[in-house]
Parts: structure tokens; C-alpha cells; sequence
């Protein structure tokens, strides 16, 4: 291996690199620098988990920033972007300065130019390449990690688009893959040097558990009879080895379920888990999950999946990463995610789609399975398939190729969204550039010319009919509607059926609001289940003019969908305690959470979309309700909530002892405020403090 001190980089920045344990180069970082890393080559790099991706990136940014330019690092999850954030904040001791942005897609982030790194979603860098703040001109490399994620239908035609827009600004651009089967033809596609490795730094050692002969045969010729249910097995095996493992399968009820029945079959709590056990109980995490969680935990047990609510899920992967639990059962949603490996990995590869149970891809099994093996603890790492019928059937996924990545543009709902932003931020102006542009995608490449230009007519067409652009020949301009939605990030449906729901109607109570919200396109990415059971009171509702009947377009069971999320928030903002609306709506914490942050988006968006078409009596409403969705209260509280520290719970307290206005608490004795419950003294005078700027930066009036 490469020493990292032949890397022409600055000493101080090798050494830096050393300080952190890098002594050496993996052979995919060091393909990557021979194929041009660092004199602005673009890279297409496809290699397994652990294998050293984020190093090849992290070298492209810090060699921007030390010839006066900027990067961009972009990734799917928030917290994927909060960890890389924080990873590269390690080269602030040498003055570069590393920012993160996650939201506020109507705002160009102008702040963000003090930065030289910026960590964001794939959403907000969107958001940024439409709003082109002034030091967009300053970017000369843009990371693109998860890239094979093009395939994916909600995020992939961003990445695409995404691509095409950084190979127009002429930067260098850099794809982070995991192994895929045609990365060839994703580096041709973006002129980029191809880096692929198979290397990992733990052995991996795959195989499967056989039901006929109790064991599980691993491909080194191994055989480890398993004495009763294989989890209750693995576990057992993980606790007395000393190591730890992680048990992927696909439905949130079944993570639960078979970490509780694994709990069950231990008779002992651990001093470690009973330590973490404590620490959630004394969280802010929901109730509901403290008491499902907490005794899993002291047997060094967990699930964890997108349904936890953030404090859960940070003390589950913490302790883990810690080494203080020794198991997790979990969805896939933790193998695209964090860095989280472990020694053994156990993967369940059907789940229940289309009405069938069906196998998982190649591809996601590879991502599962490359998560054994904890380098510089594990000597190997070790991938079981749990389900396999057969020895055939567990070789397709342990021999076989991962699928290729395939364009997932060339749909209705994505080129309206994207052909209308490249319109309304004059990326192109006239039919030919928007073709030209078009021709860029990998989906032309795939797909023919001749079909992705009859799909931009015809998306031309209805955003003609939309109101959102106007043709005049070949020239293509944006309507102050088209301009507004584009800037917003909301599809340009969802700007429609606002207009049609509203149009006709007088001011309307906030569950209509919501309801119509939650029927936009925009809503169909949350996950919402058990709705059905709301069918009559749906009924009831819409008869009496409380929720709107169901939009064009929409299905009934879409609508009944959209019921349940209005019913759910509107529990949320009449201050329901979280705890009872989990309770009696079965919604997970962290989907509440995501109900109240896409809600936020789209009503929000809803106010301006009203504004634009001069719907003025609903544009004050939605802005009151934008308030009241963040923040869970009646609207009596708003005042007090803009004070920072101060919550729904807080808010609530303060105003029932008669302090009903951030003037109100800003005149306040912290002798006052501190008996009251959540408060204290130390909060007390710092609430205090803060209405006191508050109030001097926007006076009463």
C-alpha cells in the first residue's frame, strides 16, 4: 500500500491524516489519486462498504479548499449528512470551515459562503443549484455519495439531474458508490476515470443457514450447528463471544417482534445495557418507546428502524457503536444509513411486496452483508443469509452480480418537477436547450432520444395547462406560479391542487387545511398505515364540509390516506401529548415527526401558492397553520414559541400561569418562572434572556 506521505498534499494536512490513524492508502483510494483525484479528474468510484470512499472525496475538498475554492458533499439522509459533517470538522483545526444544510429549499443560503465544505442533502443541493447563491461560482468539486442510488425512484432523478447540472458548471465530480454492476457505464456517462475494488479491510465470509440441517454452512467450508431459533442463536453466540451482530429484516412490526422474542429467551441483563436502559429512560424519547425499549436494552438487545423517534435511534446507535448493546434488529433503512458495522450480520432477503413475499435485489443484500465486519477489531466479518430454501438460492445472492443502475427520470411526476425548475431558474429557455440538456441524463443514454424528447413535449404540454409556464414558439418562460412552485421545491401538482381545493371555498378550519395537504403528491413519500379503519368518520367529515372530497386524481384510498395524516395533526397542533397521539393513531415517533416536517413544507408552500394567485383570505390562515405544525400548539401560543427554549410543553405551563406573550416573559423574575414544571432555575434565566432579545428585535405591537 501507498504511504499517505507520497500524497502531493501540504505536510500539515499528511499529518493530520496520520494523527487520525491513516498511515497508508486503501488500493481503491490509491487507484483513485493515480487516476487523476487530485488534478480535478472526475471519478466514478464503486467499492464496498469500508473500503475507504469517504477518504477519496474528503482528499478532492480539502485540495478545493487550499486552492481557494469550495466543495460540496451531497447524501441522501439528514443524518448521513450530520456524520459527514462532523467527520470533516476534524480539518477545522487547520482553518477549513465545514457547514451543513438540510432544509429551507426556498432559501438560496447565501450564509453558506463562509464555508469551505458544505455537507447537504440531495434535496437542498438542488434547492441551491436553482437559487444559484453568489458563491456558487467559488464550487470547483461537488461529491455525489450513495450515486448508485440513480436508481431509486424518489431521489434518483435528483442525483441525475444533479450530475448533469455540476458537469454544465464544469466542476469536478465525484461519484461514491457501492458495487453495482454497470459502473462502467455511469463513469462514460459522466467522462469520469472508473476506480473499481473488491478490497475490504475485514475479510468477508458469507453463507446460510440450512433449516434441514440446523446449521449454517459458511463458504470457508465451516459448519456451526444452531441449536434452536436461529436469532436466539446468533444472539446467544454474539453475547458469549464477546462480538456483536446485526439482524436485517423488512417490516418494522418484525424488528420488534423478534428482538423482544430474543430478549425473552435471555435470562440475564448486562451492567452495560442496564446503563443504557437508563439513559433512555431519562430522555425526552416518546414514553411508548421507553417501555418497549428499555428491557430489550438491559439484555444488550434493540430494534431500530425509521419509526423511532431521533433520541431513540441516537442512543440505540450510540451504544451500539460503543460496544455497550451486542445486537440490533433492524429494517434495511441502518445499512443505507450510518456507519454502523458489526462482526456477524444476519439477513432476511423476501419481503411482503405487491401482496407476495418476494426476494430483495443483489444489489441491497451486497449493502446489508457489507456491514460485517468492524475494521481494526474484527479479524473477519461474517454475512449469513437466514432464509434460504436452498443452497441454489442463497448462491444467486452470495455469487451473484449486483443489478445495474438504471435511470429512474422517465416518469410523469419527476420530469414535471425537474423540466419546470430548469424553466423557472433559466437553466434553459428555449425547447432545443431544454433537449440539449435533457440529452445530458443517463436516461437518454438508456433509453433512446426519441422517447425522452416525446416525454418533454408531452410534460410541456401540461405544464402549459398547469399555468406554470407559457410557449412562444421555442421559447419557454416561467409564469409567476411556475417560478413560485420551482423555488419552494413542491411538485407542480401539488401548487394545482391547492388552487382547485381552495378556489372555491371561504376560509377554511385548519383539518381541512391539513387534509389537503397531506392528498398532495408531495405527502406520498410518508409512510401512513392501518387508515382504512377511518373510512366512516372520513365519511361524516367530508358530508358535513370539514375535509375536502377527494382531489382530482386521487384515489379514494389516497384520500382515506390523507385523512388519517389531517386526524394525526390535527391532534398535534390542539397540543394532544405525543405519548397519546402515538398511542391511539399506531403511528411511530419518528413518523409523527415526519407528518409535522413535511406538513410544515407543504402548507407552508400551500400560503405561497396562494399568494400567487391571489387566494389572499387563505394565505394568513396557512401562514398561522405553517406556525402551529412546528411547533404542536393552539394558536394562542405562538407568541411564546418563537422564544427559543421554549416548547409546546413550556409554552402551555406558562401561559396557564397567566404569561402569555414573549413581552410577558421577557418582564419576568427568574424567581417567578423557575418553580414551574420543566423549568429551573438555570432555564428560567435563560428563557428570560432570550424573550428579552426576542422582543428587542421585534417589539409588540
Amino acid at each position: 500500500m501507498v504511504s499517505v506521505e507520497e500524497i502531493p498534499l501540504p505536510k500539515d494536512v499528511l499529518k493530520g491524516l496520520i494523527d487520525r490513524g491513516i498511515e497508508s492508502l486503501t488500493p481503491p483510494q490509491e487507484e483513485a489519486v493515480r487516476a487523476g483525484l487530485l488534478k480535478g479528474r472526475n471519478i466514478v468510484v464503486s467499492a464496498p462498504t469500508a473500503s475507504g470512499k469517504t477518504l477519496i472525496a474528503e482528499l478532492a475538498l480539502i485540495r478545493a479548499w487550499l486552492e481557494g475554492k469550495k466543495g460540496i458533499y451531497a447524501v441522501p439522509l439528514k443524518s448521513l449528512a450530520a456524520e459527514k459533517a462532523e467527520e470533516f470538522r476534524f480539518w477545522s483545526k487547520l482553518g477549513m470551515k465545514v457547514g451543513l444544510t438540510t432544509g429551507d429549499y426556498d432559501e438560496p443560503g447565501e450564509w453558506l459562503g463562509k464555508y469551505d465544505v458544505v455537507v447537504s442533502t440531495y434535496e437542498r443541493l438542488d434547492s441551491i443549484l436553482r437559487l444559484k447563491p453568489s458563491w456558487l461560482p467559488e464550487v470547483s468539486v461537488i461529491v455525489i455519495d450513495e450515486f448508485h442510488m440513480i436508481r431509486d425512484s424518489e431521489r434518483g432523478p435528483i442525483i441525475e439531474l444533479l450530475t448533469v447540472k455540476a458537469l454544465r458548471m464544469g466542476v469536478q465530480v465525484i461519484g461514491l458508490s457501492a458495487t453495482i454492476g454497470n459502473p462502467d457505464e455511469l463513469a462514460e456517462w459522466i467522462g469520469a476515470s472508473l476506480v473499481v475494488s473488491e478490497w475490504r479491510p475485514v475479510k468477508l465470509i458469507e453463507g446460510y443457514y440450512s433449516s434441514k440441517r440446523r446449521s449454517i454452512l459458511f463458504q470457508d467450508g465451516r459448519e456451526e450447528t444452531v441449536r434452536g431459533k436461529l436469532t436466539h442463536h446468533v444472539v446467544k453466540a454474539a453475547l458469549e463471544g464477546g462480538y456483536q451482530v446485526l439482524i436485517f429484516v423488512h417490516a418494522r412490526n418484525k424488528a420488534e417482534s423478534t428482538a423482544r422474542a430474543i430478549a425473552r429467551g435471555l435470562t440475564s441483563t448486562t451492567l452495560s445495557g442496564r446503563e443504557v436502559a437508563k439513559e433512555l429512560l431519562g430522555s425526552e424519547a416518546p414514553k411508548v418507546e421507553k417501555e418497549s425499549l428499555k428491557d430489550l436494552l438491559s439484555k444488550g438487545v434493540a430494534f431500530h428502524h425509521a419509526g423511532l423517534s431521533l433520541q431513540s435511534r441516537k442512543i440505540v446507535e450510540d451504544a451500539f457503536r460503543s460496544g455497550l448493546i451486542k445486537a440490533i434488529v433492524a429494517t434495511p433503512t441502518l445499512a443505507a444509513g450510518i456507519n454502523l458495522p458489526a462482526r456477524r450480520v444476519v439477513i432476511y432477503t423476501k419481503r411482503y411486496e405487491g401482496g407476495y413475499m418476494r426476494p430483495i435485489s443483489v444489489a441491497e443484500y451486497k449493502q446489508m452483508a457489507g456491514r460485517a465486519g468492524r475494521p481494526q477489531y474484527d479479524p473477519y466479518g461474517e454475512a449469513v443469509i437466514a432464509d434460504a430454501p436452498s443452497a441454489e438460492y442463497a448462491m444467486k445472492f452470495i455469487e451473484g452480480e449486483p443489478e445495474d443502475v438504471e435511470s429512474a427520470l422517465m416518469n410523469e411526476r419527476a420530469l414535471r418537477t425537474h423540466i419546470l425548475a430548469l424553466i423557472a431558474s433559466r437553466d434553459v429557455k428555449t425547447r432545443p436547450e431544454l433537449k440539449h440538456f435533457l440529452r445530458r441524463t443517463l436516461a437518454y443514454r438508456q433509453l433512446g432520444p426519441q422517447t425522452g424528447d416525446r416525454a418533454s413535449e408531452y410534460i410541456i404540454g401540461r405544464l402549459i395547462d398547469m399555468d406554470m409556464i407559457t410557449v412562444l414558439g421555442d421559447l419557454l418562460k416561467p409564469t409567476k406560479l411556475g417560478i413560485y412552485v420551482s423555488r419552494l421545491y413542491i411538485d407542480p401538482l401539488t401548487a394545482v391542487m391547492f388552487v382547485e381545493g381552495l378556489a372555491n371555498e371561504g376560509r377554511q378550519k385548519p383539518l381541512y387545511y391539513l387534509v389537503l395537504a397531506a392528498m398532495t403528491p408531495d405527502f406520498s413519500r410518508v409512510r401512513v398505515v392501518k387508515y382504512r379503519e377511518f373510512e366512516e368518520e372520513a365519511s361524516i367529515d367530508v358530508e358535513d364540509g370539514r375535509i375536502p372530497p377527494p382531489l382530482t386524481g386521487v384515489g379514494y384510498y389516497e384520500w382515506l390516506r390523507a385523512y388519517k395524516v389531517g386526524r394525526v395533526l390535527h391532534a398535534w397542533i390542539q397540543e394532544v401529548p405525543e405519548d397519546r397521539i402515538i398511542e391511539e393513531f399506531k403511528v411511530g415517533a419518528g413518523d409523527l415527526r415526519n407528518f409535522v416536517e413535511t406538513a410544515e413544507w407543504i402548507i407552508y408552500s400551500g400560503s405561497k401558492v396562494c399568494e400567487a394567485k391571489g387566494l389572499r383570505e387563505h394565505v394568513t390562515e396557512l401562514s398561522k397553520l405553517t406556525l402551529r405544525v412546528k411547533h404542536g400548539v393552539k394558536e394562542e401560543l405562538l407568541d411564546l414559541v418563537r422564544v427559543k427554549g421554549i416548547g409546546r410543553v413550556r409554552a402551555r405551563v406558562l401561559y396557564s400561569k397567566g404569561i402569555r406573550s414573549a413581552h410577558e416573559l421577557a418582564s419576568s423574575s427568574p424567581s417567578d418562572i423557575a418553580p414551574l414544571p420543566t423549568f429551573g432555575p438555570s432555564l428560567a434565566v435563560t428563557v428570560i434572556e432570550e424573550a428579552k432579545k426576542l422582543v428587542a428585535k421585534k417589539p409588540d405591537k
